[in-house]
């Protein structure tokens, strides 16, 4: 989880969408998937460390992309997929490139507007966009956080974990590395990552 790739990359243009938002992200989202993966389709369940791979950088890069001037970017998925190569460039094999790509893309549209998926696919992408809708605890001191929208069971759980991480690391940070160092010292605190 240390990739020093990966850290690099979570850059955001937009004052809600910078790094400290794609670690809380990624650590929500490696719980979520540690939590429910006894659950998840038997792919997921034979090599789960392309998915918990995808699954970070799909954190760092997926907001990446997101305009300051638009209320909100509906394709800022599809430009953040489009730079998958460019930014990851050999750091992952194209097998997780494609996973990537695909929650890019597909982590904006709701729920109803997604087309009917393989179980792998909509199962790592109920993760994701349960991590992603985990971390709206930033927005309007946590009110934007609905568990209604929330897909997974384990996520719902987490609700008061995600208002306690964004509670610690909400102050801002200078660079990515910091951002991601502030981040995962908050989630050891907490116990939802362990120490490495």
């Amino acid at each position: 989880m240390t990739n020093p790739e990966l850290i690099a990359s979570a850059e955001g243009r937009c004052e809600q969408h910078q790094a400290d938002h794609s670690f809380r992200v990624m650590v929500l989202a490696r719980k979520i998937f540690g939590l429910e993966l006894t659950t998840a389709p038997e792919e997921i369940r034979q090599n789960p460390e392309i998915f918990r791979e995808a699954l970070d950088w799909a954190a760092v890069l997926h907001d990446r992309e997101m305009s300051v001037s638009k209320a909100y970017d509906f394709e800022h998925g599809k430009r953040a997929a489009e730079k998958v190569d460019e930014v990851i460039g050999n750091a992952a094999n194209s097998d997780c490139k494609a996973i990537i790509k695909f929650l890019c893309i597909f982590h904006v549209p709701d729920d109803n507007e997604i087309p009917k998926l393989p179980e792998t696919q909509m199962w790592l992408l109920r993760v994701f966009k349960d991590a992603d809708g985990l971390d709206r605890a930033r927005f309007d001191n946590g009110d934007k956080l609905d568990e209604k929208k929330l897909r997974l069971e384990a996520a719902k759980k987490l609700i008061p974990a995600a208002r306690e991480l964004w509670g610690k690391t909400k102050q801002g940070f200078d660079n990515a590395q910091s951002a991601f160092d502030g981040v995962m010292q908050a989630a050891v605190e907490m116990g939802l990552v362990n120490r490495q």
